[in-house]
C-alpha cells in the first residue's frame, strides 16, 4: 500500500468552563468544544474528515457508530476515519497518535478528538461524587471490587508499597497537589482554582479516604469539556494563528488486568517501556523536555509517572518532587494547569494535559508559561497501572 507521508500538528484547542454541567446537554458541550477547536484552527467544522473517541451521545445505535452519526446526520458528508484508543481516562490524549496517523497517511486532512461531559448522566461521568466513585468501583480487578474495593483504594494500595519499599512519605505526596492547585488558581477554566491555593498541611489534615491518601491527594469529581484538532503543518503554517505542535516520539505499553499478575506494585514496566520508545522515537533525552503532563487521578500517579518516564530513578521520585520542583519555575514544571487533581477529571481527562501542553509550546500559557518551552512530555494511564502511553510533543 502506498501511504502518503505527510507531517501532522495540532492546530485548534478549545476547553469549557470546568465544574458541574448537568443544566446542559452532552451533545450541546459537544459541539461547542468541536467547534471551538475549529476556530481556534481557523478550519471550519465541515472541515473535519475525521473523528478519534466519541461523537455526540444520542439514542440507539448512535454511540455504537460515533463516524456514521458525525456522517451525513449532522455534517451532510460521510467521514473518512473514525479510530478509539483503549487507554482509560487517557484515552482521548492518546488518541493524539491515531490522528497523527491519519492524517500523516491521508486518511484524512482534518482530524478532532472531543471529550464531553455534561447534563445527568448515571456511572462514572456522573457530577454526584458517590454515584462516580460506585461506578469507578467496578473498574478494578475482576477479583477486587466485589469485596468492597474503590479506585482510590487501589491506588491507595500501589502508595502503600512504594511507601513501604522506598520510604516515600505522605508530606511527599502533598507537595504534588500543592503545586498543581498553584497552576490550578491561574487558569480561569479551572475546577478547583477559585478555591485558592493550598498548603502540605492542607493535604495532610484533609481526610483520609484510604490511608495514605487524603481528600486532597484525590481527583477531582467534575464535568466539562475540551477538543483537539489535528490537520496538516503545513495547514497550520498557512493559516498564521499558532506555531505547530507535533508528535515527536509515542509508545504504549499494557500491563495487567489482576493486580496479582504484576511483577510490582511500586514500579511498572509497561509504563516505562512507552516512555522509553516515545523518547527513543523522538530523539529528545530526558533533560531536554521542559515541561510535563503526567496523568494525576491520585498525587501517587505523579510518583509513578516520574519515575517510569526517568526523569529520576525508581523510588526516587518522593525526593525528586520536595521543595516545589513540579511547580512553574520549578526543575520539572508538570501538569501547570492543576491536572486531574485541581484543573479537571471530567471523562476521558488526559485532553485536559494534552490542551495545557499545547498551549505551553505554543508560548500561550499566560500567567502559567514555562519560560522556552520546547519540548513536553505527556502521560497518561489506564486503570490502576495497568495500562499507559507515552508521547514527547514539540514545534514542527
Amino acid at each position: 500500500m502506498a501511504w502518503r507521508r505527510r507531517e501532522a500538528a495540532v492546530a485548534g484547542v478549545y476547553q469549557t468552563p470546568q465544574g458541574d454541567l448537568s443544566d446542559r446537554t452532552q451533545p450541546e458541550v459537544w459541539f461547542e468544544c468541536a467547534k471551538g477547536a475549529c476556530t481556534d484552527a481557523g478550519l471550519a467544522l465541515s472541515d473535519v474528515e475525521g473523528i478519534i473517541g466519541d461523537g455526540p451521545q444520542g439514542a440507539g445505535i448512535r454511540s455504537k457508530l460515533p463516524g456514521a452519526a458525525l456522517g451525513h446526520d449532522l455534517l451532510g458528508k460521510p467521514l473518512r476515519y473514525q479510530a478509539s484508543s483503549s487507554v482509560g481516562a487517557a484515552a482521548s490524549a492518546s488518541g493524539l497518535n491515531l490522528a497523527v496517523h491519519a492524517v500523516e497517511t491521508g486518511l484524512a486532512d482534518a482530524v478532532l478528538i472531543v471529550n464531553a461531559v455534561a447534563g445527568r448522566p448515571e456511572g462514572s461521568t456522573s457530577a454526584d461524587r458517590d454515584q462516580a466513585v460506585a461506578a469507578m468501583a467496578k473498574l478494578s480487578g475482576p477479583y477486587e471490587y466485589v469485596y468492597g474495593t474503590t479506585r482510590v483504594s487501589d491506588y491507595a494500595t500501589l502508595a502503600m508499597r512504594h511507601m513501604h519499599e522506598f520510604g516515600t512519605t505522605s508530606e511527599q505526596l502533598a507537595e504534588v497537589a500543592v503545586a498543581q492547585r498553584h497552576g490550578a488558581t491561574l487558569h480561569p477554566l479551572s475546577f478547583h482554582g477559585h478555591r485558592g491555593e493550598i498548603t502540605v498541611d492542607d493535604v495532610l489534615n484533609s481526610k483520609t479516604v484510604a490511608d495514605p491518601l487524603h481528600l486532597l491527594d484525590c481527583c477531582a469529581i467534575n464535568q466539562g469539556g475540551g477538543a483537539v484538532l489535528v490537520t496538516t503543518a503545513d495547514t497550520v503554517r498557512a493559516q498564521g494563528r499558532h506555531a505547530p505542535i507535533g508528535l515527536l516520539g509515542y509508545g504504549e505499553g499494557h500491563s495487567h488486568i489482576d493486580p496479582n499478575s504484576a511483577p510490582s506494585l511500586a514500579s511498572f514496566d509497561a509504563a516505562a517501556m512507552a516512555a522509553d520508545r516515545a523518547f527513543e522515537l523522538a530523539g529528545v533525552p530526558r533533560d531536554g523536555i521542559d515541561v510535563a503532563g503526567i496523568g494525576d487521578h491520585f498525587t501517587i500517579n505523579v510518583l509513578f509517572g516520574l519515575e517510569a518516564a526517568g526523569f529520576c530513578k525508581t523510588g526516587e521520585a518522593g525526593q525528586f518532587v520536595t521543595g516545589g520542583a513540579l511547580a512553574i519555575g520549578g526543575r520539572l514544571p508538570t501538569n501547570t494547569a492543576g491536572g486531574f487533581l485541581s484543573f479537571s477529571h471530567a471523562g476521558a481527562c488526559g485532553i485536559f494535559t494534552m490542551i495545557e501542553l499545547v498551549e505551553q509550546l505554543r508560548g500561550t500559557a499566560g500567567p502559567r508559561q514555562v519560560t522556552g518551552a520546547r519540548h513536553a512530555y505527556l502521560n497518561g494511564v489506564g486503570g490502576a497501572m495497568q495500562n499507559s502511553f507515552s508521547a514527547i510533543l514539540g514545534k514542527v
